[in-house]
């Protein structure tokens, strides 16, 4: 009963905090050229973000309860960066992307998954993750570098300041007014309307590995927008691809902006270690929450971690 009572009440004062200034009766959209990503304009208003005590699948590293405030509208794209956006990107650039380093050495290539154990494959890359890509689906091995690297191309390209969203941000917008672990609500068997998950497919070529008790139709990454988005017009901010958002990791997110601004106050490090969210295609419950939250170094590349950008709402 006291469960039930401590859920209704969040619920309640979600209700009565949240205020979008622009309700979702249209969304407002842009896009600056043709291959850049369709940008959404994300309103202002008020949300609790993190996990509370019970919540299924509830990590330690998840942020507590807390009020986020959104008062500066901002743009986020509606769907991740795919394949094929990137490859503009690469192709015009010529960029290098720089190697992790473990213990002094360059690890080669991008993190893999057979099944067993996790380690780096020379020859994978976002062109080669390990899976058949299509080039509308997210692109992966990229590096929080790289997902910068991106955004700051788009900003010279469009004349539009265009970054990496915050982990803020990206909790607000994946929410869209909801409290729940997920923005459809709490029933994990509604997930293969919403996100490509760890589904039942998953769980036949991964036995061993948690998975939501339903079928997606995806073992791998899905075209982005392929699932149904949430009330602000956003696709995938659950599943398919982990992404990268500004902030530097922190165990302690006491004094962590509750504003959308991006936490990198990490004057020991630098930010050596970014801030994922969203979970991904591998996901099981409790790695695909609103509230939940990784942690990776600035130049890992994995199979499964992309990214989508963010931008301002008026070019300077």
């Amino acid at each position: 009963m006291k469960t039930s009572f401590h859920i209704l009440f969040l619920i309640l004062l979600q209700i009565f905090f949240f205020k979008v200034a622009a309700q979702n009766d249209s969304i407002s959209s842009f896009k600056d050229c043709k291959s850049c990503p369709e940008m959404v304009t994300i309103p202002t208003g008020t949300v609790y973000i993190g996990s509370y005590k019970e919540e299924i699948g509830r990590k330690q590293s998840d942020r507590k309860r807390v009020l986020a405030t959104i008062s500066k509208p901002f743009a986020l794209a509606a769907k991740e960066v795919t394949l094929g956006q990137y490859r503009v990107f690469m192709e015009e650039t010529k960029y290098k992307s720089k190697a992790a380093i473990r213990d002094g050495e360059p690890l080669v290539g991008c993190n893999y998954y057979d099944g067993k154990q996790y380690g780096y494959i020379a020859n994978h890359n976002w062109k080669n993750p390990g899976y058949a890509q299509r080039e509308d689906a997210p692109v992966v091995c990229v590096s929080w570098s790289d997902a910068n690297a991106y955004a700051n191309w788009l900003s010279k390209k469009t004349g539009r300041k265009y970054r990496i969203p915050s982990a803020v941000e990206f909790e607000y917008a994946s929410r869209a007014g909801s409290s729940s672990p997920w923005y459809w609500g709490t029933n994990p068997e509604e997930a293969c309307e919403y996100a490509n998950i760890g589904d039942r497919a998953f769980r036949d070529k991964y036995p061993t590995r948690p998975s939501f008790p339903c079928t997606d139709g995806y073992i791998y990454t899905a075209p982005v927008g392929k699932f149904k988005p949430n009330k602000f017009g956003l696709y995938d901010m659950v599943g398919n691809a982990w992404e990268w958002t500004e902030d530097c990791y922190k165990r302690d997110l006491t004094d962590a902006p509750l504003d959308g601004t991006a936490d990198t106050n990490d004057p020991e490090n630098n930010c050596a270690w970014r801030t994922p969210k969203g979970g991904s295609w591998i996901s099981g419950i409790a790695w695909s929450r609103a509230a939940v939250r990784s942690a990776d170094g600035a130049d890992y590349k994995s199979f499964m971690l992309g990214f989508r950008v963010a931008a301002e709402i008026e070019k300077k």
